[in-house]
């Protein structure tokens, strides 16, 4: 058992402040399409009112293009969100209301849960015509759930039969340093787990679910993590860590270990820039 230490989730602000500034040092623009890519591989046949289950949404930016082409491709959609924050659920609706002020998503029905997947599950104020899912998604939220392994499997029950569960989290590289944290902290709101753990975890738990893994590559410029003074460089170690003012918080033992991880996998470019090059885990697991 680690230490605990706060996770940057505790701190919103500074959660949003540090992905910011890692995404403008990342190469992670086209994470939004990946994951269209590969809900685009679902082929659900003849559906009437295609039901999905939408976990951490956020304020919808990753499910636009996919709720664009399902209402396409779909007599009808119910389409199910469950985010905790408030805001960005608001946001959402926001989005739902100036496409429908477009004559766009006409015929998808939406249903938004303000609520952590736990609370999701345990209400009592669903849809009752909708119990089973032909597809659930969650991308970069499954380090938030209590019990992951066994929210995976609650979930997986949920599926119609055919239906497809996506689970995205950070693999390779990545995925190392957050089993890496995950033996030195302990925190009551966050799994320091990589895709590549949870993969096996799965696999294990639903020997006889049918999962594939893709893996889709980023990368992030990290030269300036290596700068004690760097403003920026901190930002991108608390995110990439996800542990909050990590450089001044975490043990200097810890600190090093993790400076030097990320020396060891830096990819160094000609001009002196140093790319932590890592991979999306796309974990899809089908119902048969």
């Amino acid at each position: 058992m680690g230490t605990e230490l706060k996770s940057i989730v505790h701190f919103p602000e500074h959660y949003a402040l540090s992905r910011k500034v890692t995404t403008q040092y990342g190469r992670l623009a086209n994470r939004n399409n990946q994951f269209f890519e590969t809900i685009q591989t679902y082929e659900g046949g003849q559906i009437n009112t295609l039901c999905v289950l939408a976990i951490g949404t956020g304020m919808g930016s990753f499910d636009k293009p996919v709720i664009d082409d399902l209402s396409l491709k779909f007599p009808k959609v119910h389409y199910v969100v469950v985010e905790p924050d408030i805001e960005d659920v608001q946001r959402f609706q926001d989005l739902v209301d100036s496409k429908h002020s477009q004559r766009e998503w006409d015929n998808v029905v939406f249903e938004f849960h303000a609520k952590t997947i736990k609370e999701y599950l345990e209400s009592g104020d669903k849809d009752e015509n909708v119990t089973l899912f032909h597809i659930i998604h969650m991308v970069q939220v499954v380090y938030y759930f209590d019990e992951p392994v066994t929210t995976i499997a609650t979930l997986f029950d949920m599926l119609e039969y055919g239906g497809m569960l996506l689970n995205v989290m950070v693999g390779a590289s990545y995925g190392q340093l957050f089993d890496k944290m995950g033996k030195h902290f302990t925190d009551p709101k966050m799994n320091f787990i990589g895709g590549d753990t949870m993969v096996e975890q799965i696999k294990n738990r639903l020997p006889t679910a049918n999962l594939s893994v893709i893996k889709k590559p980023k990368a992030c410029e990290i030269s300036e993590c290596f700068k004690p003074t760097s403003k920026d460089g901190n930002y991108i170690l608390d995110f990439l860590t996800h542990v909050a003012n990590f450089r001044t918080s975490a043990p200097r033992c810890v600190v090093n270990e993790v400076l030097s991880f990320l020396n060891d996998e830096g990819d160094l470019q000609s001009n002196g820039e140093v790319y932590f090059k890592t991979d999306d885990c796309h974990m899809i697991m089908y119902k048969h």
